[in-house]
Protein backbone atom coordinates (compact mmCIF):
# COMPACT_ATOMS: atom_id res chain seq x y z
CA UNK A 1 0.00 0.00 0.00
CA UNK A 2 1.29 3.42 -0.96
CA UNK A 3 1.25 5.25 1.75
CA UNK A 4 3.61 8.38 0.54
CA UNK A 5 0.67 10.60 -0.88
CA UNK A 6 -1.53 10.56 2.64
CA UNK A 7 1.51 11.18 4.58
CA UNK A 8 2.03 14.37 2.33
CA UNK A 9 -1.27 15.75 2.40
CA UNK A 10 -1.39 15.02 6.19
CA UNK A 11 1.77 17.24 6.04
CA UNK A 12 0.13 20.16 3.72
CA UNK A 13 -2.64 20.39 6.25
CA UNK A 14 -0.36 20.38 9.33
CA UNK A 15 1.53 23.75 7.61
CA UNK A 16 -1.79 24.98 6.53
CA UNK A 17 -3.21 24.92 10.37
CA UNK A 18 -0.45 26.75 11.69
CA UNK A 19 -0.57 29.05 8.97
CA UNK A 20 -3.91 29.75 9.61
CA UNK A 21 -3.28 30.29 13.73
CA UNK A 22 -0.23 32.21 12.72
CA UNK A 23 -2.73 34.92 10.93
CA UNK A 24 -5.29 34.24 13.54
CA UNK A 25 -2.91 35.38 16.94
CA UNK A 26 -1.45 38.49 14.40
CA UNK A 27 -4.93 39.68 13.55
CA UNK A 28 -5.49 39.29 17.49
CA UNK A 29 -2.38 40.77 18.61
CA UNK A 30 -2.91 43.79 15.89
CA UNK A 31 -6.61 44.70 16.81
CA UNK A 32 -6.61 44.40 20.11
CA UNK A 33 -2.99 45.28 21.68
CA UNK A 34 -2.23 48.68 22.85
CA UNK A 35 1.75 49.87 22.72
CA UNK A 36 2.95 52.63 24.26
CA UNK A 37 5.38 54.48 22.00
CA UNK A 38 7.66 57.69 23.77
CA UNK A 39 8.94 60.62 21.99
CA UNK A 40 11.12 62.73 23.32
CA UNK A 41 11.00 66.43 21.85
CA UNK A 42 14.19 68.82 22.78
CA UNK A 43 13.86 72.79 22.13
CA UNK A 44 16.03 75.48 23.82
CA UNK A 45 12.70 77.40 24.06
CA UNK A 46 11.28 75.02 25.67
CA UNK A 47 9.96 77.42 29.39
CA UNK A 48 11.55 75.75 32.32
CA UNK A 49 8.13 74.99 33.86
CA UNK A 50 7.39 73.01 31.07
CA UNK A 51 10.26 71.16 31.18
CA UNK A 52 9.70 67.21 31.65
CA UNK A 53 5.81 67.69 30.76
CA UNK A 54 4.33 64.66 29.33
CA UNK A 55 1.59 64.64 26.76
CA UNK A 56 -0.36 61.59 26.13
CA UNK A 57 -2.05 61.25 22.35
CA UNK A 58 -5.20 59.57 21.92
CA UNK A 59 -6.39 59.69 18.19
CA UNK A 60 -8.30 57.26 16.09
CA UNK A 61 -10.74 55.82 19.30
CA UNK A 62 -13.91 55.21 17.10
CA UNK A 63 -15.79 54.80 20.26
CA UNK A 64 -14.62 51.25 21.36
CA UNK A 65 -15.66 50.66 24.66
CA UNK A 66 -16.07 47.83 26.48
CA UNK A 67 -13.29 46.44 28.18
CA UNK A 68 -10.91 47.68 25.51
CA UNK A 69 -11.49 50.68 26.95
CA UNK A 70 -10.33 50.22 30.65
CA UNK A 71 -7.31 48.61 29.08
CA UNK A 72 -6.44 51.75 26.97
CA UNK A 73 -7.05 54.07 29.69
CA UNK A 74 -5.04 52.16 32.33
CA UNK A 75 -2.36 52.41 29.55
CA UNK A 76 -2.67 56.41 29.58
CA UNK A 77 -2.68 56.63 33.23
CA UNK A 78 0.51 54.39 34.30
CA UNK A 79 2.17 57.41 31.76
CA UNK A 80 1.21 59.57 34.33
CA UNK A 81 0.64 62.67 31.53
CA UNK A 82 0.06 66.34 32.29
CA UNK A 83 -1.89 66.62 29.77
CA UNK A 84 -3.80 64.60 26.92
CA UNK A 85 -4.66 65.56 23.65
CA UNK A 86 -7.31 63.70 21.60
CA UNK A 87 -6.59 64.08 17.81
CA UNK A 88 -9.77 63.46 16.09
CA UNK A 89 -11.82 60.32 15.03
CA UNK A 90 -12.87 59.43 19.12
CA UNK A 91 -16.54 58.84 17.52
CA UNK A 92 -17.43 57.07 14.50
CA UNK A 93 -19.51 58.01 11.87
CA UNK A 94 -20.33 54.43 10.71
CA UNK A 95 -21.63 53.16 14.35
CA UNK A 96 -21.66 56.23 16.43
CA UNK A 97 -21.82 55.68 20.20
CA UNK A 98 -21.60 58.70 21.91
CA UNK A 99 -21.69 57.57 24.93
CA UNK A 100 -18.54 55.45 24.69
CA UNK A 101 -16.33 59.00 23.45
CA UNK A 102 -18.38 60.29 26.87
CA UNK A 103 -16.99 56.85 28.95
CA UNK A 104 -13.57 57.66 27.66
CA UNK A 105 -13.44 60.95 28.95
CA UNK A 106 -14.91 60.66 31.90
CA UNK A 107 -12.10 58.36 33.14
CA UNK A 108 -9.39 60.13 30.93
CA UNK A 109 -10.35 63.16 32.59
CA UNK A 110 -9.54 61.72 36.00
CA UNK A 111 -6.15 61.43 34.68
CA UNK A 112 -5.11 65.17 32.75
CA UNK A 113 -6.94 67.76 31.46
CA UNK A 114 -7.60 67.61 27.74
CA UNK A 115 -7.88 69.30 24.55
CA UNK A 116 -9.78 68.20 21.60
CA UNK A 117 -9.40 68.12 17.58
CA UNK A 118 -12.49 66.88 15.55
CA UNK A 119 -11.37 64.75 12.94
CA UNK A 120 -13.21 63.40 9.35
CA UNK A 121 -15.27 60.71 11.31
CA UNK A 122 -16.78 63.78 13.86
CA UNK A 123 -17.19 66.25 10.70
CA UNK A 124 -19.19 63.34 9.27
CA UNK A 125 -21.50 62.74 12.37
CA UNK A 126 -21.46 66.91 12.89
CA UNK A 127 -23.78 66.81 9.25
CA UNK A 128 -26.21 64.63 10.64
CA UNK A 129 -29.44 65.23 12.42
CA UNK A 130 -28.25 66.06 16.12
CA UNK A 131 -24.87 66.78 14.83
CA UNK A 132 -22.20 66.93 17.57
CA UNK A 133 -24.30 68.57 20.04
CA UNK A 134 -24.47 65.18 22.50
CA UNK A 135 -20.36 65.15 21.52
CA UNK A 136 -19.53 68.52 22.58
CA UNK A 137 -21.43 68.51 25.43
CA UNK A 138 -20.07 65.20 26.62
CA UNK A 139 -16.16 66.83 26.35
CA UNK A 140 -17.19 70.05 27.77
CA UNK A 141 -18.83 68.08 30.59
CA UNK A 142 -15.21 66.67 31.78
CA UNK A 143 -13.28 70.10 30.95
CA UNK A 144 -12.31 68.54 27.60
CA UNK A 145 -11.44 72.12 25.57
CA UNK A 146 -12.43 71.82 21.92
CA UNK A 147 -10.08 73.85 19.69
CA UNK A 148 -12.00 74.55 16.33
CA UNK A 149 -9.64 76.56 14.42
CA UNK A 150 -8.02 78.60 17.29
CA UNK A 151 -5.31 78.11 19.96
CA UNK A 152 -4.96 77.85 23.60
CA UNK A 153 -2.37 78.90 26.22
CA UNK A 154 -0.85 76.34 28.00
CA UNK A 155 0.09 78.31 31.15
CA UNK A 156 2.81 77.05 33.91
CA UNK A 157 3.66 78.92 36.77
CA UNK A 158 3.92 82.13 34.93
CA UNK A 159 5.22 80.45 31.48
CA UNK A 160 3.83 79.96 28.07
CA UNK A 161 3.50 77.65 25.89
CA UNK A 162 0.80 77.71 23.00
CA UNK A 163 -1.30 74.69 21.58
CA UNK A 164 -3.31 75.14 17.69
CA UNK A 165 -5.84 73.27 17.18
CA UNK A 166 -7.16 72.84 13.97
CA UNK A 167 -10.52 71.07 12.65
CA UNK A 168 -10.55 71.71 8.81
CA UNK A 169 -7.97 70.08 5.97
CA UNK A 170 -5.55 72.20 4.18
CA UNK A 171 -6.89 75.98 2.89
CA UNK A 172 -9.92 75.98 5.20
CA UNK A 173 -8.07 77.32 8.09
CA UNK A 174 -5.86 80.12 9.15
CA UNK A 175 -4.33 80.56 12.79
CA UNK A 176 -2.18 84.17 11.88
CA UNK A 177 -5.27 86.58 13.64
CA UNK A 178 -4.67 84.33 16.73
CA UNK A 179 -1.29 84.41 16.47
CA UNK A 180 -0.91 87.50 16.10
CA UNK A 181 0.32 88.47 19.39
CA UNK A 182 1.45 85.22 20.90
CA UNK A 183 5.27 85.26 22.35
CA UNK A 184 7.18 83.28 19.32
CA UNK A 185 10.11 82.31 21.51
CA UNK A 186 8.50 78.84 22.52
CA UNK A 187 7.69 76.14 19.93
CA UNK A 188 4.14 75.79 18.81
CA UNK A 189 2.07 72.67 19.27
CA UNK A 190 -0.75 71.56 17.19
CA UNK A 191 -2.74 69.32 16.91
CA UNK A 192 -4.69 68.46 13.93
CA UNK A 193 -5.90 65.24 12.67
CA UNK A 194 -4.04 64.90 8.79
CA UNK A 195 -1.02 64.02 8.23
CA UNK A 196 -0.71 64.74 4.86
CA UNK A 197 -1.38 68.75 6.11
CA UNK A 198 2.25 68.51 7.79
CA UNK A 199 4.14 70.77 5.19
CA UNK A 200 1.28 73.11 4.96
CA UNK A 201 1.10 73.51 8.48
CA UNK A 202 5.03 74.00 9.34
CA UNK A 203 5.16 76.51 6.49
CA UNK A 204 2.10 78.02 8.24
CA UNK A 205 3.77 78.02 11.62
CA UNK A 206 6.99 79.58 10.01
CA UNK A 207 5.04 82.41 8.15
CA UNK A 208 3.49 83.38 11.64
CA UNK A 209 6.54 83.95 13.18
CA UNK A 210 6.98 80.61 15.03
CA UNK A 211 10.66 79.30 14.97
CA UNK A 212 9.89 75.75 15.30
CA UNK A 213 6.08 73.85 15.96
CA UNK A 214 5.37 70.26 16.92
CA UNK A 215 2.82 68.60 15.48
CA UNK A 216 0.36 65.52 15.96
CA UNK A 217 -1.37 63.76 14.41
CA UNK A 218 -3.47 60.63 13.47
CA UNK A 219 -5.99 59.60 10.59
CA UNK A 220 -3.39 57.27 9.04
CA UNK A 221 -4.43 53.94 11.29
CA UNK A 222 -0.54 52.92 10.87
CA UNK A 223 -1.15 51.98 7.10
CA UNK A 224 -3.62 49.41 8.19
CA UNK A 225 -1.38 46.20 6.90
CA UNK A 226 2.61 47.37 7.49
CA UNK A 227 5.66 45.65 6.59
CA UNK A 228 7.40 43.63 9.31
CA UNK A 229 9.75 46.10 11.13
CA UNK A 230 9.48 48.85 9.02
CA UNK A 231 6.85 51.77 8.96
CA UNK A 232 5.74 50.67 5.26
CA UNK A 233 2.27 50.90 5.02
CA UNK A 234 -0.47 49.32 2.44
CA UNK A 235 -2.99 52.44 2.54
CA UNK A 236 -3.88 55.17 4.73
CA UNK A 237 -6.91 57.63 4.42
CA UNK A 238 -6.06 60.94 2.61
CA UNK A 239 -2.99 59.50 0.83
CA UNK A 240 -3.90 55.91 -0.51
CA UNK A 241 -1.57 53.77 -1.15
CA UNK A 242 1.94 53.44 -0.39
CA UNK A 243 1.44 56.50 2.48
CA UNK A 244 4.22 58.71 2.75
CA UNK A 245 3.20 58.96 6.41
CA UNK A 246 2.04 56.02 8.69
CA UNK A 247 3.50 56.48 12.02
CA UNK A 248 6.35 57.98 14.01
CA UNK A 249 8.66 61.12 14.00
CA UNK A 250 8.69 63.39 10.36
CA UNK A 251 10.52 66.65 10.15
CA UNK A 252 10.16 69.46 7.52
CA UNK A 253 11.38 73.27 7.32
CA UNK A 254 12.68 73.19 11.40
CA UNK A 255 9.14 71.36 12.40
CA UNK A 256 8.40 67.89 13.41
CA UNK A 257 5.27 65.92 13.45
CA UNK A 258 4.75 62.83 15.64
CA UNK A 259 2.29 60.78 14.16
CA UNK A 260 0.12 57.70 16.11
CA UNK A 261 -0.84 54.60 14.64
CA UNK A 262 -4.08 55.51 16.59
CA UNK A 263 -6.20 53.02 19.70
CA UNK A 264 -9.30 51.95 17.64
CA UNK A 265 -10.57 50.28 13.97
CA UNK A 266 -13.51 52.10 11.62
CA UNK A 267 -16.25 50.31 10.62
CA UNK A 268 -14.51 46.46 9.14
CA UNK A 269 -11.07 47.45 8.46
CA UNK A 270 -8.50 45.54 10.49
CA UNK A 271 -5.17 46.06 10.56
CA UNK A 272 -2.01 43.51 10.01
CA UNK A 273 1.17 44.15 12.05
CA UNK A 274 0.41 47.50 13.43
CA UNK A 275 -1.26 47.26 16.86
CA UNK A 276 -2.61 50.09 18.54
CA UNK A 277 -1.02 52.50 20.47
CA UNK A 278 -0.66 55.47 22.48
CA UNK A 279 1.73 58.31 21.64
CA UNK A 280 3.41 59.87 25.13
CA UNK A 281 5.67 62.81 24.33
CA UNK A 282 8.04 64.34 27.04
CA UNK A 283 9.04 67.85 26.23
CA UNK A 284 12.53 68.95 27.46
CA UNK A 285 14.45 72.12 27.01
CA UNK A 286 17.91 71.47 24.65
CA UNK A 287 19.91 70.83 28.16
CA UNK A 288 17.15 68.43 29.71
CA UNK A 289 19.81 65.77 31.48
CA UNK A 290 17.57 62.76 30.29
CA UNK A 291 18.25 60.55 27.74
CA UNK A 292 16.60 60.59 24.39
CA UNK A 293 13.41 58.12 24.48
CA UNK A 294 13.62 55.52 21.94
CA UNK A 295 11.08 55.24 19.37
Amino acid sequence: MNTAKPKKLKRILIVIFVLILLAAVQLSWSNGYVAVEKFEYRDPGIPESFDGVKIAVVTDYHNHGGAYEDRLVNKIKEQSPDYIFYVGDIIDSYFTDVNKAESLFRKCSEIAPGYLVYGNHELRVRKKEGGLEQYDRAAGKYGIRILNNEIADLENNGEHMYLAGTTDTVGLFDISEAAKELDKSAPLLWIHHYPEDFSVLAESAKKDGFEHALVFSGHAHGGLVQIPFTRTGIYAPGQGFLPEYTEGEYFYNDCEMILSRGCGNSSISLRTFDTFEVVLCELRTENGELPKAAN
